[in-house]
Parts: C-alpha cells; structure tokens; sequence
C-alpha cells in the first residue's frame, strides 16, 4: 500500500510580486491487488515563460493521462520502453501547442522542466527533462535516478519544450521495486541534494520518510508538508518555487516497508 503526500509553494521571489507558483506536482495510484503502481511527476515552469505555469499543469496532467491509458491497456507497466516515453511526451508538446495558441504565443512561454517516476512491485520507469531530481530508496539505501541537468549557460537548465528534448530527455527502467521515492523541483535542490557527492541528503529526507510511515491517517500530514516547505529554513534557502512529493510503500498490517 503506498502513502504519499505532495505540495507546491510559492517562492519569496513570486510571492514578493504577486506571481503565480510555476510549479506543479501529481501524484496518482493505478491498479490493485499485487499489481498497484504509483505514477508521479513534478514540473518547473521556467522563470522567463510567461505561461511558464500553464505548461507545467499541462505538462503534468498530460503524463498522468498517457501513464493510466497504457497501464489501462497492458495491465502493468513491465516493458515500458524509452519510445513509448517519447509518445507521452509529444503529446504532453502536442496539448502545450494547442494551448499557446489559443493564447497567441509560443512553445517557449510555456516552457517547463519535467521528472516523472512510475513505481510497481514489478516493474519501475523512470525520465526527466530538466533540473529536480527523483530520490529512490531501497534496503536502506538511497540514490539519484538522473543528476539535475545544466543547460548550456549558467542557470539554464533544458526543458520539455525544447525542440531537441529527445537528445536531452533521460530514461531508466528496471524491473527492482523501491520502498521511497520523492520527486522534488530545484527549489529545494540545495537542501536534498549533496553536490559534491551527487547523493541525497540523508539527514533531510529520513525524518519525512519515518513521518510518512509512522501510523494513524498519513493525509493529514498534507498540512505539516505545506508548513515544512514555508517554513523560514526551506524559504531562506531558495527564492524559487518549491514542489515536493513524497511516497512510501508499507504493509497493511504494520506500516512496515514491503
């Protein structure tokens, strides 16, 4: 059974102007019975689009629906494949056309960032574009799926919307399950992530992992996750928007890790 929690906020800098958060997160369960998978992304509009925002949601919620058609068709997702990927992606590319032109702009006014992870008892997939990371954790271990890319420039990073985004996109699949995973945007990159080792910060992630496990109603937990990412130490930090999904796999009986 998986718990997970997830929530975007405002950066000091957009809020200061009155900006909306470019940031998105989804979360959704498919399946049951020894074959539930959970399918995750989090996306960054890009501070200079001026539908930044749009193309994040849309960026999203495009992903989400391709990821349930092909686990509604197959049943799983064991043999996901990095062109079945691209096929997601151009239509997510597709839907943020068709959206900029109904506002009279551009792919680049929407440009955003994407990292999406899809989690099953026998199968895992994982592909980003972008900067934001994907944490994994199993038997105790934790790691990096894909290091937060740099753009071409400093402080440039590559994007969905791109036209060359199939040379930039990352792709991973195994057939190994994982206990925890989070999927987190580049506002809180500095406080996950250690740079000089390319790992993830321990110390910051245990304590809302043992959170989400621990018993009693995990949704209520919603709250303490938007209070944790306000809170002055994360805000002082990064004047960036900030998205942060955390998932945990128990057992039903206990709360243990499967």
């Amino acid at each position: 059974m998986w718990r997970h929690l997830s929530h975007s906020t405002q950066g000091p800098a957009h809020l200061a102007e009155g900006a909306a958060c470019q940031d998105c997160g989804r979360v959704r369960l498919l399946g049951k019975d020894g074959e539930e998978a959970l399918v995750a992304c989090v996306a960054d509009g890009a501070g200079t689009a001026k539908h930044g925002a749009f193309g994040a949601e849309i960026a999203c919620e495009t992903i989400m629906a391709s990821a349930a058609a092909h686990f509604g068709l197959h049943g799983s997702f064991r043999g996901l494949h990095q062109e079945d990927v691209f096929d997601w992606c151009e239509a997510a590319r597709k839907e943020i056309g068709v959206r900029a032109e109904s506002r009279q702009s551009g792919m680049r006014d929407h440009a955003t960032t994407l990292c999406t992870a899809i989690v099953s008892s026998k199968a895992s997939v994982f592909f980003q574009i972008g900067d934001g990371a994907i944490i994994l954790k199993k038997r105790g271990v934790c790691g990096v799926a894909f290091w937060p890319q740099s753009g071409e420039y400093v402080n440039t990073t590559n994007f969905l919307t791109s036209p060359v985004y199939r040379d930039q996109i990352q792709f991973f699949a195994t057939p190994d399950a994982f206990s925890d995973i989070a999927l987190l945007t580049d506002g809180i990159e500095r406080l996950a992530l250690r740079f000089d080792t390319q790992v993830p910060h321990a110390p910051f992630f245990e304590p809302l992992f043992q959170v989400l496990r621990a018993g009693g109603d995990w949704r209520k937990l919603e709250e303490d996750l938007r209070s944790f990412l306000q809170s002055d130490p994360v805000r002082s930090r990064s004047d960036d928007d900030k998205t942060l999904i955390l998932a945990s796999c128990v057992s039903e009986e206990a709360g243990d890790p499967r």
